[in-house]
């Protein structure tokens, strides 16, 4: 090697060292800082969002018995509409079981946001209850709303858990804080049998404070329900929105008013194993008067 190379290489060595060092070196986020930026977030997200609608495949399956039955597949209208005070709204029209129409295919749920009245809220909530009745179980709608887990993030209620940073992970670019969380203030956010707390996590943009990704568990003597759910940026809306949702249910059905009884197959001392698996696709956007929903 030549005399100016070998002099050069060992700098360019510590040089690169120091720069590799660094990376590795970066500082992690506060989490008051992280959660500070998600409250924030979700603030403006909810007066951007207006009403954006997704085409949603619902398949279903229960494997009670030890094997997989034969999965049962619901094709939604679902409606996502922001409070403004970063609370998210969901609903949802059933239009196809397994192919078959069910209804003539319109926007009549989208319709109720596009010219909001007072009682639009509860048509909305009366279509999404009719949509349970085809579900192989009541015990899965419990969690069946995607954006049900950024309730816990907003800001009026991150008090009412405890957060941990577990980790920061670069993704696309991105430093990514994952978050965890314990609810332990009750009234519970989510009702469930023996008043089960809430757990799970949250994959927070440290830059931003976009949510990326969601976990939600409500566990209990008679229910261990699960639903991870993963958010991806429509380009043409600019907003992160839900893109697929997978559920897992164990309930048994002892006594009554618990999540494994909010619907039908929940009998008594019945055990239920079950699975969600859904993609959301075809998004459209209407802006909402908020005023006239009240």
């Amino acid at each position: 090697m030549p005399l100016r190379f070998r002099r050069w290489f060992p700098l360019a060595v510590v040089a690169i060292g120091l720069a590799s060092s660094g990376i590795h070196a970066q500082k992690a986020p506060a989490l008051p800082d992280v959660l500070q930026a998600a409250g924030d977030y979700l603030v403006q997200y909810s007066q951007r969002l207006g009403a954006v609608t997704a085409e949603e495949e619902y398949m279903q399956s229960d494997s009670s018995s030890g094997q997989m039955g034969i999965p049962k597949r619901v094709n939604s209208e679902i409606v996502w509409v922001g409070g403004g005070n970063g609370g998210v709204l969901g609903f949802r029209d059933a239009f196809a079981i397994d192919s078959k129409p069910v209804r003539q295919r319109d926007d009549r749920l989208l319709d109720l946001f596009k010219t909001p009245t007072a009682s639009s809220i509860q048509r909305g909530q009366d279509m999404s209850d009719a949509a349970v009745h085809y579900y192989l179980s009541g015990s899965l709608q419990a969690l069946d709303q995607p954006t049900l887990a950024l309730e816990f993030l907003r800001k009026e209620h991150q008090e009412r858990s405890t957060f941990k940073l577990e980790s920061v992970k670069t993704l696309n670019g991105a430093q990514v804080a994952i978050v965890k969380f314990n609810e332990r203030n009750t009234p519970r956010l989510v009702p469930s049998a023996e008043g089960g707390a809430a757990v799970g996590r949250f994959w927070i943009d440290v830059a931003t404070g976009a949510v990326r990704q969601t976990e939600l568990g409500i566990v209990s003597k008679t229910d261990n329900v699960h639903v991870s759910v993963k958010y991806a940026l429509e380009p043409k809306l600019e907003l992160w929105l839900p893109v697929e949702m997978y559920q897992q249910a164990n309930t048994s059905g002892a006594g009554s008013g618990g999540v494994s009884n909010m619907g039908s197959g929940g009998g008594y001392n019945a055990h239920q194993a079950l699975e969600g698996h859904a993609t959301y696709t075809k998004f459209r956007q209407v802006p909402v008067d908020l005023s006239k929903l009240k």
